[in-house]
């Protein structure tokens, strides 16, 4: 009974020090790291999906930076430039990290102005700097099975690629045109992102090679080598805040201080009513003291 004793005794001190005390502790608002994915091949789907995380980005104070997490083999120009522009509208500052595969459209999206700092795995597939067009003809496949087929067009290269006919010199030229223009601003893109890619340099991306792991950063594609934990501490430092995490690390933290914090007195055997008396008590103080209806949690994670 002595030792039951102290601990009420204990329980009522920490209750009389809660009601007496001026001060409240508070926790500091944390910021946000985002982390946007950007996984498979680029279509008008991912431009769509990107487009939103932006948004919502961009109408959130707390968010200070992003981790952009890259996993694509490229896709479609349109949409590898719509990615690339909305990015550019982030006034924080983005990390790129490029996990399994970043090639031409991935490489395309990261030449976006808020892009800081690109980071590669030692396995990363990067590279492939350039634009492609396939064409099948099944042509000859219609002459062998007597089928015609007939096209009316307003001119000479309105049905440049039609799979049901012959190709011609002037549809080469044209389509291969249409191609190296694409692939020019996608250089200039790349040149001012990453301007100081060498002469030297620029003739190996030019080929449209892929590269692996550290031979991107040795083309001038990339910053580092890093895992995915040291590519978010550089979100976190370029970010310029003291208490930034992503919304999994604040997640954990919830949890974890549930579980050290959510500490439950036995309540069973002698006693038992007397100390869910003093809980109350405890409760029923910092009711008073706060003016609301309060308990003993961890107030993380944060509506952001």
């Amino acid at each position: 009974m002595k030792s039951l004793a102290r601990g009420v005794f204990g329980v009522l001190a920490v209750a009389l020090a809660l009601f007496a005390s001026p001060v409240i502790a508070q926790v500091a608002k944390p910021d946000i790291i985002e982390v946007v994915d950007l996984s498979g091949e680029i279509g008008e789907g991912t431009a769509a999906q990107i487009k939103e995380q932006v948004e919502r980005i961009r109408a959130n104070p707390s968010a200070k930076g992003v981790l952009f997490i890259l996993n694509t083999p490229g896709g479609g120009v349109s949409a590898s430039a719509t990615i690339q522009g909305e990015l550019s509208k982030l006034k924080v500052p983005v990390v790129a990290y490029c996990e399994t595969i970043c090639a031409s459209g991935g490489v395309y999206s990261l030449t976006a102005k808020s892009v800081k700092f690109v980071a590669v795995r030692e396995d990363t597939i990067g590279g492939s700097v350039g634009v492609i067009m396939h064409m099948t003809r099944y042509n000859r496949l219609l002459d062998w099975a007597k089928v015609d087929a007939e096209t009316f067009k307003s001119g000479l290269l309105k049905d440049s690629g039609n799979p049901t006919r012959d190709m011609s010199a002037a549809d080469r030229e044209y389509l291969q045109g249409i191609v190296d223009e694409l692939a020019v601003r996608f250089y200039h893109l790349v040149a001012a992102a990453r301007p100081k890619i060498n002469a030297e340099q620029w003739k190996q991306i030019k080929t449209a090679r892929i590269f692996i792991g550290p031979r991107i950063v040795a083309a001038g594609l990339a910053d580092a080598v890093m895992t995915r934990e040291e590519a978010l501490a550089k979100a976190k430092e370029l970010s310029g805040s003291k208490l930034a995490f992503t919304r999994e690390e604040l997640k954990k933290m919830s949890h974890a201080a549930d579980d050290s914090m959510g500490v439950k007195a036995p309540l069973d055997g002698a006693g038992d009513s007397f100390l869910r008396d003093v809980h109350f008590l405890t409760e029923t103080m910092r009711e008073v003291k706060q003016g609301g209806a309060v308990s003993f949690e961890y107030k993380l994670p944060y509506t952001f």
